[in-house]
């Protein structure tokens, strides 16, 4: 056990009054997931599948974010196409024993999720954040099964990696994570109203976001998940190049520091059939310009559909 989890049980003890309401206030605040709930070989996942199609595509949201987040999206995608966004490790409403949460545990989870259901190929991927790191290891592993992928700005690994310029922002930010973490079983971020993943969504969503946002599970998971950021970026590093003639859409943010952007460029040369859309918009773009990320994804969905020959093996 981790000293921070050492910690954590400690003080849940300590102040066992605390934890006893925050765990009332948890089972108070419960609302049933939207989708289903999936059991893969470590893990109970929460997965919303919607649509039909030959083709199908995958979300994955942000860091420290869940299924929900994808509200505008996926009902639009799913009037042409089978949708599939899911909860990572114990966001949302799922629960998990894994021990790691890097990018090549979530590509294993999607590859259980997908058989469970029974979707074959051709994918599309769509990535936002840091979501996209295990998208690209997805597009990496399974070249011939992958027929798009969507980059909404993207993190790219540069920025997980150890350096002059990182180590500050890492570690500040790995500060932040470890406190919440070890805090929430008494409820302190709850006290502070810092809740794990999003504020606002659709006003219907405010119950849930209420509900998973202060669970001790989606603490654990965003100290879990940043820790091993640097495994993640190590992963992209050394995987396969993609297929250099998979369509590749770069959904850059305009409102961004300028290190963020020169990281966005260098995604652009990932494949020989990458654009890149710059979008004026803060880093959420599906949630402060959807129409941007829709019209990508059906783009990708209009490609695959009108190609018969890209070597992927398609099913209805």
């Amino acid at each position: 056990m981790s000293l921070p989890a050492i910690a954590r049980n400690t003080l849940g003890i300590i102040g066992l009054p605390f934890t006893l309401w925050n765990l009332s206030m948890n089972k108070k605040n419960k609302v049933s997931p939207p989708g289903q709930i999936i059991k893969t070989s470590l893990s109970e996942v929460h997965v919303i599948v919607s649509g039909y199609g030959p083709v199908t595509v995958i979300l994955e949201a942000g860091f420290s974010s869940t299924s929900i987040d994808w509200c505008y999206i996926q009902p639009e995608i799913s009037k042409v196409a089978r949708v599939i966004s899911y909860d990572r490790g114990s966001y949302g409403w799922s629960r998990t024993k894994r021990k790691t949460m890097t990018s090549l545990d979530s590509v294993e989870e999607i590859r259980e999720i997908l058989s469970h259901l029974k979707i074959k190929p051709p994918y599309i991927l769509v990535g936002h954040s840091f979501g996209a790191l295990s998208m690209r290891l997805f597009a990496s592993m399974y070249p011939d099964e992958v027929g798009g992928l969507i980059l909404e700005d993207a993190a790219h690994e540069n920025q997980y990696v150890f350096s002059q310029e990182n180590i500050k922002r890492i570690k500040k930010f790995k500060t932040l994570v470890t406190f919440g973490y070890i805090t929430s079983l008494v409820g302190i971020p709850r006290m502070l109203k810092q809740k794990i993943g999003r504020k606002f969504l659709a006003k219907e969503y405010d119950d849930s976001l209420n509900y998973i946002g202060y669970t001790p599970g989606a603490y654990k998971s965003a100290y879990q998940e940043y820790v091993d950021s640097i495994t993640s970026a190590s992963q992209l590093l050394t995987s396969r190049p993609l297929r250099q003639d998979l369509p590749v859409i770069v959904i850059s943010a305009k409102k961004q520091p300028e290190s963020w952007k020169k990281n966005q460029l260098l995604l652009t040369d990932l494949t020989n059939n990458t654009e890149q859309i710059e979008a004026d918009t803060g880093h959420s773009v599906h949630l402060e310009n959807p129409k941007i990320v829709i019209d990508s994804i059906l783009k990708l969905i209009r490609i695959i559909n009108h190609s018969n020959n890209v070597g992927i093996n398609k099913s209805s």
